[in-house]
């Protein structure tokens, strides 16, 4: 788990690990923040919330960057290496995509997705993982069970199975569950609807699901069909916005269709970066 170990400054930050090794510089971006008539105006392109060096973490980093996209400018994956030209169905762009491996990679806990269609977006989070120098395991969610089987049969092709837990449940109630088993995150994922109900419903467990510094990183939030009155199924953003405490989280940056926000430190933990 990450600590402050020094003051804002501007947008950067310092962290540690709870050891008082592996420090960090992070980056948060409130200026991306957009209003509700600017949503899908633009896509904010990736930029790293932890300071590593180079342009990518690693190669496989690197992949979500260069892969090609379709006309809808979504990512182009490979299923897995012997079926070229067979793409996993998803709606990733690239800064989607470079965002979740990034996250996956440095947060140093369990990681939670809501959402996990035919598996695009768990196997960039098991990648991640995998190439991590902190151990973790992921907690993937989805309530149809044709979903949950895709994902597992991909993962498993790509050899990213064994840090993996699939469960087929609905959102919220799987989330509960969850809580009831006393797990808790470091990071978490929310893509398991475009409706405002049940996104709203997982923000509202999100407190007593993710850890005092942990991130929460939320599909569609800058998707513009929020904002649009005729798009009845479509409000996660005003779902993300009212649903989660501000006085317990803080938006941390706007990646393409991506929000991301983070569980602001403890007191304790705020004491402890002084000891």
């Amino acid at each position: 788990m990450f600590l402050f170990s020094a003051k804002v400054n501007h947008t950067t930050i310092q962290i540690t690990d709870l050891q008082g090794k592996n420090r960090i510089k992070m980056n948060k971006h409130p200026e991306s923040f957009p209003e509700l008539d600017q949503l899908g105006v633009t896509l904010p392109e990736y930029l790293p919330t932890f300071d590593f060096p180079g342009a990518y973490i690693d190669s496989s980093h690197a992949v979500y960057a260069e892969c090609p996209v379709n006309e809808d400018d979504l990512v182009q994956v490979e299923k897995s290496w012997w079926s070229l030209r067979k793409m996993f169905p998803g709606w990733l762009r690239r800064a989607d995509a470079l965002k979740l491996y990034e996250m996956a990679y440095f947060v140093q806990g369990d990681i939670l997705e809501v959402g996990s269609y035919h598996g695009l977006s768990t196997t960039i989070l098991a990648e991640a993982a995998r190439q991590s120098p902190w151990s973790k395991h992921i907690y993937s969610i989805d309530m149809s069970p044709k979903c949950v089987k895709k994902a597992k049969y991909h993962l498993r092709k790509k050899k990213l199975d064994r840090g993996v837990t699939n469960i087929c449940n609905e959102g919220t109630a799987a989330v509960k569950a969850l809580k009831a088993e006393g797990k808790q995150f470091e990071f978490a994922f929310i893509d398991h609807s475009h409706e405002y109900d049940p996104v709203f419903s997982v923000c509202r467990e999100l407190d007593s699901l993710v850890v005092p510094g942990g991130f929460c990183l939320f599909h569609d939030f800058n998707d513009q069909r929020n904002s649009d009155p005729e798009a009845h199924d479509y409000g996660v953003y005003q779902a993300v916005t009212e649903g989660l405490d501000p006085d317990k989280f803080e938006f941390y940056g706007l990646y393409g269709c991506t929000g991301l926000y983070r569980m602001k430190p403890s007191q304790e933990m705020e004491l402890r970066k002084t000891a």
